[in-house]
């Protein structure tokens, strides 16, 4: 059954809707791109069980179909019976692509940010070659090494908040005030500890049938783009896409990692602006 993401509401003008990842972050992660996104009106989805919405009965209600059944019942209801621009980050570019697969008419463009075109033991051999390729940065060394002595399950989701804080240099290009700043803010977030183990254990094992049979649908612009760092959805997957997506945009930002939003909110902002703008006008 579909649950009704809250969402929170930034600037003004077309309409963009963000669905973000992790899963289980708190909504509040993608923040430093809806403020570099001037002239838009961005819908940042708070996916269930995160943020102001609720969680699901059952602790397994964290399907990826769960979270496209919620993303395809909200642009119905909410998007003024146009098709939307529709943005996912990592597991929530995910979460798009279904989207825009199984409802066509519902996205005018998909944009995939930092999102893993495949899973499984190919894609964990690709991140931690990444993460051991940056390892002799201390951030990085530190994050690394907490994550060889932390035990599989935190106490409870705000504990593994702090948690994912901790290990976030993994995730980031070098370190910036404004990325010791984000990182501060995720620390006092909690993080939804079942839907990450469900993706984790469930979903990501399969992932590259999932993205197989999604890209047969889809009809829309895509652009997909990613940190030249991101050891979860880089080069690899970015390549990927282009494979995946004949036609497809790819764009590759420097010095980033994962969270690329965070490390150059303005080139993101810059290269997603310019896809809308050039692809409305074909």
């Amino acid at each position: 059954m579909a649950s009704r993401p809250a969402v929170s509401r930034y600037g003004s003008g077309p309409l963009l809707v963000c669905h973000p990842g992790g899963p289980g972050l708190h909504p509040s992660y993608l923040e430093p791109l809806t403020a570099a996104l001037p002239g838009r009106t961005v819908a940042l989805l708070h996916p269930r069980g995160t943020g102001d919405a609720p969680r699901p009965a059952a602790p397994d209600g964290y399907a990826l179909r769960d979270y496209t059944d919620d993303l395809v019942t909200w642009l119905e209801q909410h998007a003024d019976g146009e098709p939307a621009d529709l943005l996912g980050h990592s597991h929530g570019g995910l979460v798009a692509l279904l989207a825009a697969a199984r409802r066509p008419g519902l996205v005018r463009h998909l944009v995939l940010l930092a999102t893993p075109a495949f899973g499984g033991e190919r894609a964990d051999r690709i991140a931690a070659a990444g993460h051991r390729a940056r390892s002799a940065e201390g951030p990085v060394a530190e994050a690394l090494a907490l994550l060889d002595r932390t035990p599989a399950e935190p106490e409870d989701d705000a504990a593994l908040g702090r948690l994912l804080a901790r290990l976030a240099p993994l995730w980031l290009g070098p370190l910036t005030g404004r990325a010791r700043a984000w990182r501060a803010g995720l620390a006092t977030r909690p993080a939804n500890a079942d839907a990450l183990r469900h993706f984790n254990t469930t979903e990501f094992p399969a992932l590259d049938g999932t993205v197989r049979e999604a890209v047969r649908h889809l009809t829309c612009p895509v652009l997909a783009l990613t940190g030249e760092l991101d050891g979860l959805a880089g080069p690899p997957h970015l390549s990927a896409w282009a494979a995946l997506l004949p036609g497809s945009t790819t764009v590759l930002i420097p010095a980033a990692g994962h969270m690329c939003h965070v490390d150059a909110p303005h080139a993101v902002a810059s290269a997603v602006t310019s896809f809308l703008g050039r692809t409305a006008m074909d």
